[in-house]
């Protein structure tokens, strides 16, 4: 599988101009393989650049990028080949979408990997399928769909390249529940039958619980803290500060623990909090 990391990474924006801003400072992740790793924090924290960067679209001030150990961008490399293994779904992916059909649409990054036909209308119709787009709709235009149909063309349309690591900027945005359960859902069923490694950005704690299997919090372009999804949970103060909100459950279960109700700390999802409860309830 393939290994994603960021080596003391800088980047500035507009330099030595009146606009010049420091997005990234000093940033080093290593992304663990076969996991999903969520990227929270506001905007401006530089989740979004970090997103950029992992595939090639920015090319870092200073620091390194390393896919399997090597530079993207040292002398000599290929970088539309990493753009190939290092999937990037934009913030509001429909925006992507320019071709007549949407066959052709989630066709266009396998069709550019030179791939025989049959091979690409076997990704078209695997991610398709992954990302919950009906074949029916192969013959449409995109610009014909739904917006929660447009999002998941695009999400197939990098699937169907099917890189080693996928990068998703807030995937569910602007979906209703029903929608980013699915596109979620559909993601984690994608990285348990490709043994991929995902990253997923997003300001929603809640996704993050639900979805994340480890947790990078950013702020002012450094990383805050980062860690397993219990252990990030478990430092809600450090949450707090980054000016994120925790889910709502935690603030319930925080609260029932300041009066001695539960023992219930970093807690995060429906379900530990109803353990924890009835637990409580037993004892008494």
């Amino acid at each position: 599988m393939s290994k994603l990391t960021l080596e003391n990474v800088s980047y500035v924006y507009s330099p030595d101009t009146p606009f010049e801003k420091e997005a990234l400072s000093n940033v080093s992740i290593e992304f663990k393989e076969n996991r999903i790793t969520g990227i929270i924090g506001h905007t401006g924290s530089g989740k979004s650049t970090v997103a950029q960067l992992l595939n090639g679209l920015l090319k870092s001030t200073s620091g390194r990028v390393l896919l399997d150990g090597q530079d993207i961008f040292e002398k000599g490399s290929d970088v539309s080949k990493v753009r190939f293994r290092v999937g990037l779904v934009f913030q509001y992916p429909e925006y992507q979408l320019f071709e007549e059909t949407v066959w052709r649409d989630i066709a266009f990054g396998p069709s550019n990997m030179k791939l025989d036909p049959n091979e690409i209308d076997r990704r078209v119709r695997s991610a398709a399928s992954f990302a919950g787009v009906d074949e029916e709709l192969f013959e449409k235009s995109p610009f014909e769909l739904s917006g929660g149909q447009k999002r998941r063309v695009a999400i197939a349309g990098i699937m169907a390249m099917e890189p080693d690591i996928i990068v998703l900027d807030e995937p569910a945005a602007g979906l209703d529940p029903r929608g980013r359960d699915e596109i979620f859902n559909g993601i984690k069923k994608w990285r348990d039958s490709h043994n991929s490694t995902v990253i997923l950005i997003s300001h929603s704690m809640e996704d993050m619980a639900l979805y994340a299997d480890d947790i990078i919090v950013m702020k002012d372009g450094k990383v805050l803290t980062s860690g397993t999804v219990d252990q990030v949970f478990q430092r809600v103060d450090v949450i707090k500060q980054s000016g994120l909100d925790i889910p709502q459950i935690t603030a319930v279960t925080e609260e029932l623990t300041k009066r001695g109700l539960i023992d219930g700390n970093g807690i995060y999802t429906v379900d530990k909090a109803y353990e924890k409860i009835l637990e409580a309830l037993k004892e008494r």
